[in-house]
């Protein structure tokens, strides 16, 4: 699956590439409020955000945005009057099609495709590695709005759920569910 898609971003790429009739990159960062789904006691789980995108604009509404990512992930959760943290990370590539409303604002949506770095529990000073028992890939879907100032600096809000299960346990119905927050600079802006 992961080849498969990998493979349709790069042809999509090179088409939008092809089509474009403006490309710019730039760099994005913020907030991450993750939780995972299916969960006993969880409670969210605050990390960052940060990568870099290329914009294919195909006229002044339309354009679709490649990203890649690094998204700290995962919740908190109580065991016993225990606290601990599951920490995900995960390396994101969105793609999103962004539909500007007015030229400053716009509505997105899309596909993203994760795969997984460390994951590690941790409990008062003890980290236990948990890979080995999570899914090395990770598929959702996103939506989220944004402004784009003139001078090329903007926010944004995304939310992003995934379709497939975290655990490798299959018992485990677990999902990541993920609202983010940032900032994003268009290097090419205008």
């Amino acid at each position: 699956m992961k080849k498969s898609f990998l493979i349709l971003v790069v042809a999509a790429c090179a088409t939008f590439t092809a089509n474009a009739q403006k490309i710019s990159f730039g760099v994005k960062g913020g907030l991450n409020i993750a939780k995972l789904t299916d969960y006993d006691n969880s409670k969210v789980r605050a990390s960052i955000f940060a990568g870099g995108y290329a914009n294919f604009a195909f006229n002044e509404n339309l354009s679709v945005q490649p990203e890649l990512l690094y998204s700290g992930q995962g919740n908190k959760y109580e065991v016993l009057n225990t606290d601990f943290t599951n920490k995900l990370g995960y390396i994101n590539i969105p793609v999103m099609v962004q539909y500007r409303i007015v030229p400053e604002f716009y509505l997105e949506a899309g596909p993203q495709l994760g795969f997984l770095a460390s994951a590690k529990t941790k409990s008062g000073k003890v980290t236990v590695d948990i890979k080995d028992d999570c899914k090395t890939v990770d598929f959702g879907l996103g939506f989220g709005v944004g402004y784009q100032f003139s001078n090329g600096f903007g926010i944004g809000g995304r939310y992003m759920f995934g379709l497939t299960k975290v655990s490798e346990d299959e018992n485990l119905k677990r999902k990541n569910s993920v609202a983010q927050i940032g900032v994003f600079y268009t290097f090419n802006h205008k």
